[in-house]
C-alpha cells in the first residue's frame, strides 16, 4: 500500500500537529544565497555551529540521498502575556514557558513517522529523517515553499491562522508525495508595514527578512555566552529570556489563539515570570537543574541565567 498526500496529513494531525505541508527536497537557490550572505556579513554572532554542514544545511538530498518529499509540519504555541507581579521578576518569551519543544514535537514526530509506516506494505524500504529546528535545514524556507506561510520581515515565517506563534518541524522522506503549491494559499504579506522593525530597542532587523543576531535580544540572552554590552543590555528590558517584540507588534498575530498543547504552556514548566532572586539563590548545578529541567532555559546555563537576571534587576531599577 502506497501513501497518499491527503492521508499523510491527517495522520500529521491526528498526531497532533496544527499545520502540515509537503514539498519537494529540491535545493532553494535565493535562501541559499540569503544564508551564505548572512553568515557573511556575521550576523550569526558567536553561533559557529551556523558555518558548519553547509552542504547538509541547504541540500536535503545531502541528508537523505534518495529523498523526495519534505513533509513541514507546524506546532502553534501561542499563551497570552499577563501584568507583571513584581519588580524583581524578569519574563520569559511564550515559546520557553513550558517543556522543552524539541522533546514535545520530537515525540509527535516519533507516533506520525509510526502511522505512516503502519499504513506502507510491510516489506516497504521507504525511509524517514526527523529535524527539529536543530537539525541542519532551512525550515522557514521549505515551510514557505510547502504553503504553510511567507517569511516576513522580521524573518518569522507567518501562517493566515496562527500568525508567527508556531513551532517548525521537518520529515525528509523517500515517500513520492503530492507537493503542495505554495502560491496557491493566500497568507498575506507585510506590504508597506514595518511595525516589527521600529519596534526592535536594539535595531536587531537591519532590512526586510534579515536578523543581526548580534543585536537581537532572544540570541543575547540565550545563545550569546559572553557579557552583554552595556548598550544592548539596557534595551533588554524586563526580558530574562528570549524575546517576543517584534512578534507582539505584528498585526498577522492579533489572529492568534492559545495553544491548546498543554505541554507548552507555563503551567508545564518554568512559567510566564521567574523571580531574579530566585536565580541568584541557585548555588549549584543541581538547583538549576531542578528549575530548568526539561525547558529551553537549561540553554544559556546557570552563569548565563544568572548574567540575564542582573540585567533584568539593573532595568527594573533594583
Amino acid at each position: 500500500m502506497s501513501l497518499q498526500s491527503d492521508e499523510v496529513k491527517s495522520l500529521a494531525y491526528a498526531s497532533g500537529f496544527d499545520l502540515c505541508g509537503i514539498t519537494s527536497p529540491e535545493v532553494i537557490p535565493e535562501a541559499v544565497e540569503s544564508l551564505r550572505q548572512w553568515l557573511n556579513d556575521g550576523n550569526h554572532g558567536e553561533m559557529s555551529w551556523m558555518t558548519s554542514q553547509s552542504e547538509r544545511r541547504t541540500d536535503p538530498r545531502a541528508i537523505l540521498p534518495s529523498a523526495k518529499s519534505i513533509i513541514m509540519l507546524g506546532l502553534n504555541y501561542f499563551q497570552p502575556n499577563t501584568e507583571k507581579r513584581s519588580s524583581s521578576e524578569g519574563r520569559v518569551s511564550r515559546y520557553a514557558r513550558g517543556r522543552d519543544y524539541h522533546k514535545v514535537i520530537a515525540k509527535r514526530q516519533k507516533a506520525f513517522v509510526s502511522a505512516m509506516k503502519e499504513r506502507l506494505d510491510s516489506n516497504s524500504v521507504e525511509s524517514f529523517v526527523s529535524y527539529v529546528d536543530h537539525g541542519p535545514l532551512l525550515e522557514r524556507a521549505y515551510a514557505a515553499k510547502a504553503g504553510l506561510g511567507y517569511i516576513g520581515k522580521n524573518a518569522m515565517l507567518i501562517n493566515k491562522s496562527f500568525g508567527s506563534w508556531i513551532f517548525l518541524s521537518a520529515i525528509i522522506t523517500t515517500i513520492d508525495l503530492l507537493h503542495d503549491d505554495s502560491n496557491s494559499v493566500n497568507h498575506g504579506r507585510c506590504g508597506e508595514c514595518r511595525r516589527c522593525i521600529d519596534a526592535c530597542p536594539t535595531g536587531a532587523i537591519i532590512r526586510d527578512g534579515i536578523i543581526n543576531s548580534r543585536r537581537c535580544i532572544s540570541y543575547l540572552t540565550i545563545e550569546r555566552p559572553s557579557t552583554i554590552p552595556n548598550d544592548l543590555a539596557s534595551q533588554m528590558g524586563e526580558m530574562l529570556f528570549g524575546c517576543d517584540i517584534c512578534q507582539d507588534v505584528c498585526p498577522h498575530n492579533g489572529r492568534a489563539s492559545e495553544t491548546p498543547h498543554r505541554e507548552l504552556l507555563g503551567a508545564s514548566g518554568v512559567g510566564e515570570f521567574i523571580d531574579t532572586r530566585t536565580i541568584f539563590a541557585l548555588e549549584s548545578r543541581e538547583q538549576f537543574l531542578a528549575l530548568a529541567a526539561g525547558t529551553p532555559l537549561t540553554r544559556p546555563r546557570l552563569e548565563g541565567l544568572k548574567r540575564n537576571a542582573s540585567i533584568v534587576q539593573k532595568n527594573n531599577g533594583l
